[in-house]
């Protein structure tokens, strides 16, 4: 059975796929993509370092927003080991707002907890306080005390493309959208289905952008129906 490789966004943890992982069957890893360096290739440069890292055989990748373009590149760069790719809520292209949003976050004056929390969950979702939305404030007031890794990513989003490449991606590749993200838009990643030889994409018209995380049972199921297909 393929190990399933669970890679958190930025500024999360490991933690963040915690409950998910709990529930799928079979082995699975969630390397921690917390250090992100200063450079414009930073999700390669974090695929190269954690590729060592994985159990031998074949991998179920997944990831969310800045580690769903980790495992873009963790993809290209390691095919053959590769038995299915799941981007969740992420993108081949740049995202050029995103270098000023960096800058602020660097200088101390980059969105606040809040503002962060109402990007990704839905108002319910917040009201609610699942352990998801708990996680991601916790992740977010430790970023917000110590900005660097999260500036980094967020200037690697900024400029990252890989739409010439991700042709090249032979596995089956499911990409799950969310109508209330203002990044990876559905129309973005409408644009990378097509780009992609064996992709299947599902919109999520209600979600914002970490609404999946909300429902692990939820989550780990439409993982797992993906896996079978």
């Amino acid at each position: 059975m393929a190990t399933w490789v669970l890679i958190h966004g930025t500024p999360l943890t490991p933690a963040v796929w915690q409950p998910v992982a709990a529930l799928l069957d079979g082995p699975k890893v969630m390397p921690d993509c917390t250090r992100v360096p200063g450079r414009t290739d930073a999700q390669n440069a974090i695929a190269r370092t954690i590729a060592p890292t994985l159990p031998a055989g074949r991998w179920d990748v997944v990831g969310h927003s800045f580690g769903g373009q980790i495992a873009i590149e963790l993809a290209l760069a390691n095919a053959e080991r590769v038995k299915s790719l799941t981007v969740l809520c992420s993108r081949d292209t740049p995202f050029s707002p995103f270098a000023e949003v960096a800058e602020a976050v660097r200088q101390g004056t980059g969105p606040t907890v809040a503002a962060g929390l109402a990007r990704w969950f839905t108002a319910g979702e917040i009201d609610a306080d699942a352990e998801a939305v708990r996680q991601a404030r916790a992740d977010l007031a430790a970023a917000t005390a110590s900005p660097e890794d999260w500036a980094n990513a967020l200037s690697a989003i900024a400029t990252y493309d890989r739409s010439a490449d991700v042709g090249r991606l032979e596995m089956p590749t499911y990409l799950v959208a969310a109508g209330r993200d203002s990044v990876s838009t559905p129309a973005v990643m409408t644009d990378l289905s097509a780009r992609l030889p064996r992709a299947t994409l599902r919109v999520h018209e209600d979600w914002a952008h970490m609404s999946a995380f909300t429902d692990p049972p939820a989550l780990a199921k439409m993982l797992t129906t993906s896996r079978s297909a």
